[in-house]
């Protein structure tokens, strides 16, 4: 008599004890008894008149240019810096462009800096994965 399929896959199967599929099964629903969500209810306005906005979790926005935390005023003299801004770049041709678009961005709207030097550092950028990368700082 030729064997099922059936036979074939439960030959190879790992044995189970009754004691562990009982406690594998002890929090488990059972079909029958699932019940369907009656759905759900979707709100027209905010009542209490909250702005409600999306926010991300772990990547917040600082404002970093903000001169009333720190105690040294700025320097407009041409000499010494006060305060740096470091810019990071991968080295790649389009991402060291984009670091140019930033820099040019940061010291357009902040006219009242004075760059007074600038450092740069080839470095590894440590994520997901290592990749060599730009670090650019600003003295101002």
């Amino acid at each position: 008599m030729p064997q099922s399929p059936d036979d074939d896959l439960l030959a190879d199967a790992i044995p189970i004890d009754s004691d562990d599929s009982d406690s594998l099964l002890a929090d488990a629903i059972p079909i029958n008894e699932a019940s369907e969500p009656d759905g759900i209810e979707l709100v027209e306005g905010d009542d209490e008149g909250t702005k409600q906005e999306i926010r991300s979790f772990g990547a917040t926005k600082k404002k970093d240019d903000d001169d009333s935390k720190y105690q040294r005023k700025l320097n407009v003299t041409g000499t010494g810096g006060i305060r740096a801004k470091t810019f990071v770049a991968k080295l790649r041709l389009d991402a060291i462009d984009h670091l140019d678009h930033q820099i040019n961005d940061w010291l357009d709207a902040h006219p009242h800096y004075e760059v007074k030097y600038v450092t740069t550092v080839v470095g590894e950028l440590t994520g997901k994965i290592k990749e060599p990368a730009l670090f650019m700082t600003v003295f101002i």
